[in-house]
């Protein structure tokens, strides 16, 4: 990498690794300041500004190959605490900051280790593009989705059984959490079709699939399935809060599966 990319992906780890500190540290704290969570918030923006150096490397050197798995894991980290940064200046999501900052690190630095590219590729390559970004797009909606689902789990538990007070003020109120969750999910689910769609079209051009190409697809299908159970299930059924919080966590274990088996199989084939 050039001396100027690899500066930035040092700062890049600082950063995020100080806002990841600042938001565990606001938990933690005896007493809550309104105001801590905003210079956690100024680190994530350095963080993901830095990004973008190491992101336009990978694009100008890919003019005709498959995006890499590097590319991929640098533009998941950039998305979730993009998406983030997004929602945080409209709700009070703060404590979701203590999930996005640590993700965006480990995606970041994982990155760095994977730096194999795809094949070359009749598929045009616009295409291919739009394909890995609605993907990994619908992957940051889906994680920041089913970390909301999951601080509403451990939020009504607390309030249930009567030790919401340490933490009062601090995390999210449960109509919040509820609300973030689905207007996640319905801004993912376009993006997780249009992948599910174009991914089947790749794979009918190619002919032949490995064995981790079908698992990928399969949990890809079964992700697709359970998001469009919680969101239809909401708008018939009236299903919220709980329910809906632990459908949207198995539909994000189904992306975390998918990941391990890009990470475990190099990347081939995004």
């Amino acid at each position: 990498m050039p001396s100027l990319v690899v500066a930035a992906f040092y700062v890049a780890v600082v950063a995020y690794s100080a806002a990841a500190t600042l938001f565990f540290v606001e938990l933690a704290r005896p007493e809550w300041t309104p105001g801590a969570p905003k210079w956690a918030a100024r680190a994530l923006v350095v963080g993901v500004a830095m990004q973008l150096l190491p992101i336009g490397e990978e694009l100008s050197e890919g003019a005709k190959a498959v995006p890499s798995l590097r590319f991929a894991l640098m533009l998941c980290a950039s998305s979730i605490t993009v998406i983030f940064l997004a929602l945080r200046a409209r709700m009070r999501i703060d404590a979701i900051g203590a999930v996005v900052a640590p993700l965006s690190l480990a995606l970041l630095v994982g990155a760095q280790f994977l730096n194999e590219r795809g094949p070359a590729t009749a598929f045009p390559h616009t295409l291919l593009l739009m394909h890995v970004a609605a993907n990994i797009l619908g992957v940051g909606l889906f994680v920041l989705a089913g970390a909301a689902g999951g601080f509403y789990l451990f939020q009504e538990r607390r309030l249930k059984a009567k030790r919401a007070t340490s933490l009062k003020g601090r995390l999210p109120p449960l109509e919040a959490l509820d609300l973030t969750e689905h207007r996640l999910l319905l801004a993912g689910f376009p993006l997780l079709t249009f992948g599910i769609v174009t991914g089947a079209v790749f794979a009918a051009r190619l002919g032949t699939m490995t064995s981790a190409g079908v698992a990928r697809s399969a949990l890809a299908y079964a992700t697709w399935l359970l998001v469009a159970g919680v969101l239809v299930l909401r708008a018939v059924a009236g299903w919220r809060g709980r329910r809906a919080a632990y459908g949207t966590l198995a539909g994000v274990a189904c992306v975390v599966l998918v990941i391990g088996i890009y990470v475990a199989g190099g990347g081939g084939g995004l």
